[in-house]
């Protein structure tokens, strides 16, 4: 039997009222199968404790997390236990020398999935690649990043000769000035998913970065996700899924309708 996903299930997380606490252990069996789909809490030490858990007390023969499917695997399989437990769990199905599905679509692959929905996305898209690119290097270096190197860098990464120009230095600051009311400048570009947090959580809550962020999840990742389960279920009795809670949320209706209701694990246990 082959197990399809009914993708009209899958719901924003702003939809779900009923939400899974984080971290959450859902455990679906069904046909001699089982789905360990481990709902995480990002960077916690009890998600760490709970992915380990679940590679002692199940047999598990595929690992599918939410990592970028365009990482390289061979930096994972090298890493320490880091500060990230997705990464964790993959490096753990290495270590065992068990298939690993890299499931999160890439950030090209967000880019592009959007674009093919509405053109009009395009500006708030290179917004949201500019600020993401600006903060990801100020994580890492810890000095800001100018405006013109995220636009520059999000050009050579996102941009080809099919897409209209897209906006200058000046006028990526006009357009943020107009959508936001901030002036943005080479001192705040790196700042502002720090300074405000709002614009990134997972309930929309109407601004435009925060919207695109939800749309990225419902027509890029979430599905994408879905699909990696649903291959892996497919292929293998015992898949260990690792994801954050938020995503459980999202898609436990079409998990629900494919493999009947899960058991929740005490994570104390």
């Amino acid at each position: 039997m082959k197990y399809i996903p009914d993708m009209n299930l899958l719901r924003a997380y702003s939809d779900v009222t009923d939400r899974l606490p984080a971290p959450t252990l859902a455990v679906f069996e069904f046909d001699n199968k089982k789905l360990i789909y481990c709902g995480t809490k990002h960077s916690a030490d009890v998600s760490f404790q709970l992915i380990d858990k679940c590679f002692n007390d199940y047999d598990i023969d595929c690992v599918v997390t939410e990592v970028h499917r365009n990482a390289e695997p061979v930096k994972i399989q090298t890493h320490t236990r880091s500060s990230n437990e997705l990464t964790y769990s993959a490096r753990l199905g290495y270590k065992r020398d068990i298939p690993v599905i890299l499931a999160d679509s890439s950030k090209y692959d967000w880019f592009t999935d959007l674009l093919k929905v509405d053109s009009n996305y395009l500006k708030p898209l290179q917004v949201f690649f500019m600020l993401d690119d600006a903060y990801t290097y100020k994580q890492h270096f810890k000095e800001n990043y100018s405006i013109e190197r995220a636009l520059k860098n999000t050009i050579h990464k996102y941009w080809d000769d099919t897409l209209p120009p897209p906006m200058t230095r000046e006028e990526f600051q006009e357009y943020f000035l107009e959508q936001f009311g901030i002036e943005i400048t080479d001192d705040n570009i790196s700042d502002i998913y720090i300074t405000h947090p709002e614009w990134h959580c997972p309930d929309n809550n109407g601004s435009l970065l925060n919207k695109m962020w939800s749309d990225i999840g419902m027509i890029s990742r979430d599905p994408y996700m879905v699909k990696c389960i649903f291959d892996a279920v497919n292929s293998h009795d015992c898949v260990l899924a690792t994801f954050g809670a938020g995503h459980l949320n999202k898609q436990i209706r079409i998990l629900e309708q494919a493999f009947g209701k899960p058991t929740f694990v005490d994570i104390k246990a």
